[in-house]
């Protein structure tokens, strides 16, 4: 397969680097990059084809990863889906829903694999935890906290909301199959006068479940972690070290694979 990666930022090399290992092991048949900054480029010159205009790479890739700014993502997906091409996203998806399901409705008419780089689903300790929570091991589960924080610099016309909330929904989403009903919260700028660089917000779903959800880029500790409060068992879910410590009553016990801490 002839993979092409488009945006060649912080995000965008570290994937064409990622795709580059797959070149160089013989798991693709070809790696195109393409960024419309040239000295974007220049890290991979000489080690595969580079191209600065999107409608040339389109015409020799089979499928294409766009790394691109959110306000992009429709215009260019829908090109490559419109050329049969297959499309990995980075989240979000679009920034307007209606552009979204266009989108889903282009691809299954041309056949196209259309796909959003929700990478957590398929962290295996998501997929863990997602396994203990269907199978009732936490009991009546009361509710969730997540928190996705770290220091980042103010990037002009970025808000946090759309670039950290997709990873917590997604991940609420792929353990409960459930999207909430509503938003509680508040956001705020403080290094500049907008858009939101801090979020602290609620997700409400149906029954009496919520997930309250912190979002930051003001705090030099990075967090990516998930709490499940459960009746019967609570667990502290670290998202990118893939452990997960259980908490019931007092005594710790080492069980469940990566490393799971356990209270009795």
């Amino acid at each position: 397969m002839r993979i092409g990666v488009v945006g060649l930022g912080s995000w965008g090399k570290r994937v064409a680097r990622e795709y580059l290992s797959l070149f160089n092991e013989g798991m693709i048949d070809s790696l195109l990059l393409c960024d419309i900054d040239e000295s974007k480029l220049s890290e991979f010159k000489g080690k595969v084809k580079i191209y600065q205009n999107f409608n040339e790479l389109i015409h020799n890739i089979d499928a294409v990863h766009l790394c691109v700014p959110n306000i992009v993502h429709y215009e260019l997906a829908k090109k490559a889906l419109e050329s049969c091409k297959h499309v990995l996203l980075e989240k979000p998806m679009t920034t307007n829903s209606e552009q979204a399901y266009e989108l889903i409705e282009i691809a299954s008419k041309n056949g196209c694999i259309l796909q959003v780089g929700h990478i957590f689903r398929f962290a295996n300790v998501i997929r863990k935890t997602k396994e203990l929570y269907q199978s009732g091991y936490f009991g009546h589960v009361y509710y969730f906290n997540l928190r996705w924080s770290h220091l980042f610099p103010p990037i002009e016309g970025l808000d946090i909301l759309w670039d950290l909330l997709p990873h917590p929904l997604d991940i609420l989403n792929f353990l409960t199959g459930e999207w909430p009903l509503e938003f509680i919260g508040v956001g705020r700028a403080f290094r500049r006068s907008q858009p939101n660089e801090a979020a602290s917000l609620q997700a409400i779903y149906k029954g009496n479940l919520f997930a309250n959800i912190h979002l930051s880029w003001l705090t030099p500790i990075r967090k990516r972690t998930l709490e499940i409060v459960g009746s019967k068992r609570t667990a502290i879910i670290e998202c990118v070290k893939q452990e997960i410590n259980i908490y019931l009553r007092r005594k710790w016990q080492q069980n469940l694979g990566n490393r799971v801490k356990q209270h009795d």
